[in-house]
């Protein structure tokens, strides 16, 4: 019989699996009680004494804990799933930001732990930061929160994510249900995500993270991440790579994984002006974020150029869908150890010939080939005086492109594929466009 304090798990809650495929379903009780858990009316564990602990639930589900009352009478947390918990983090283009039209639809195997704190199916919009118990996901410390949120909830027009699809297809790879953990928020820089502000708790981003991932078990598989835009100025482009190296390590840390897998995006096209505003800054964060794939281990990089917009900076909702898949790609290979590539990246520039007239790029982790054939855009070379050379041909075959130039070059001529903030970009092998690259030095 339960004593003075019975706390059940939330509806719908997801419970990390472990290696060998089970997790404890968990409760809090001050007194032994009596418990079981069923999946449907089949019994998966029957009534026995438990003092909280219910260890050994294979993954899947929806389970149903049952808990007998003083005097009487049975407590029940039905929906109940065992499997994979992802934390979903960065800034806006992981909230999700496309126009609420053409949404994945939701899975019952796919759940979320909103920012409100409370479980429930997956389904868009995810991120209503507003909903938060952590100020730092607050506009204001004196904002009238309960007003914000009912405006919030009356007349959002936006929110497709990345998320549902991403949970969907883990779903089918890793063939268990998944949690999502919402931890994004819009507009929010490195600096902001500083795993030394952890101490100031629900004060600071990554002290709110990782408040509720603790309140999740303290256990996930690993991390989608989704940021940059506001880093790129020139002071933050600087000390970007250093901050997210920071960042993963923190993660691992306190997560008690020194391999937690990282999945991140590259960050795609900003329809800015570019006479009035430089470009620079923008090609150095999505170059940092492509050495970063390089430089950690056991973290995979998705590009997002390809994306068609829903305004001038967010992905629309067959954006988002398409990110969703390539992340879960990424994770097939460094999650779930499956067959499968990492993301498709530039390995080796060369010139082909004496004349320096023509450059063969080799692409690695190509699924299929390089496309199109011919005809291809969004490479830039310019020589070592500064000047652009023009192209005569862009041609790709297998995991190469070749690159015919209008004349011969200097020694320290610099190339880039999608220079700027929104490029002419069409390379791509089966299931991923090529990333945003560049400078580099033609070898």
């Amino acid at each position: 019989m339960a004593g003075s304090i019975l706390e059940m798990p939330a509806k719908n809650r997801v419970f990390q699996r472990n290696e060998s495929n089970v997790a404890a379903i968990v409760f809090k009780t001050d007194a032994p009680v009596k418990a079981r858990v069923l999946a449907g009316k089949r019994i998966i564990k029957p009534w026995h004494m438990s003092t909280g602990s219910i260890p050994g639930i294979p993954a899947g589900g929806p389970y149903t804990l049952e808990v007998e009352l003083r005097g009487g009478g049975v407590k029940s947390a039905t929906g109940l799933l065992v499997g994979d918990l992802w934390v979903m983090a960065g800034q806006s283009n992981m909230d999700g930001c496309a126009k609420l039209v053409d949404l994945e639809p939701p899975s019952r195997m796919v759940h979320a732990f909103y920012h409100d704190d409370a479980w429930g199916v997956a389904k868009d919009p995810l991120c209503r930061v507003l909903d938060s118990r952590d100020p730092v996901h607050w506009p204001a410390p004196d904002a009238d929160i309960e007003a914000l949120r009912a405006q919030d909830r009356a007349f959002r027009e936006y929110g497709g994510s990345i998320g549902v699809r991403f949970g969907k297809e883990i779903c089918k790879i890793a063939g268990v249900p998944v949690g999502l953990l919402v931890c994004s928020h819009g507009g929010t820089s490195m600096e902001q995500w500083d795993p030394q502000k952890k101490s100031e708790g629900g004060a600071s981003l990554y002290g709110s993270m990782l408040r509720r991932v603790n309140a999740c078990g303290g256990k996930v598989a690993g991390v989608i991440w989704y940021q940059g835009e506001s880093d790129a100025n020139p002071e933050a482009a600087r000390l970007y790579k250093d901050r997210m190296k920071a960042l993963v390590a923190a993660m691992r840390s306190d997560f008690g994984s020194p391999r937690l897998p990282f999945l991140y995006v590259q960050i795609g096209r900003f329809f800015m002006d570019e006479i009035a505003n430089s470009p620079v800054s923008w090609n150095q964060i999505q170059q940092a974020q492509l050495e970063l794939a390089s430089e950690i281990d056991n973290v995979a990089m998705a590009a997002a150029i390809d994306s068609t917009m829903s305004d001038v900076i967010h992905n629309d909702s067959i954006s988002c869908r398409r990110l969703g898949v390539r992340l879960a790609e990424l994770a097939r290979a460094l999650a779930y150890e499956k067959r499968g590539a990492l993301g498709l990246a530039p390995d080796k520039v060369r010139f082909e010939d004496d004349a320096r007239m023509e450059v063969r790029i080799t692409y690695k982790n190509v699924r299929g080939k390089l496309a199109p054939s011919s005809h291809v855009w969004g490479f830039f070379v310019e020589d070592a005086d500064g000047t652009r050379v023009p192209l005569v041909s862009a041609k790709a075959n297998g995991s190469k492109v070749f690159l015919r130039l209008a004349h011969s070059v200097q020694s320290g001529a610099r190339l880039w594929y999608g220079r700027g903030f929104s490029p002419a970009t069409n390379l791509r092998d089966k299931s991923f466009a090529a990333p945003v690259f560049g400078p580099v030095s033609i070898g």
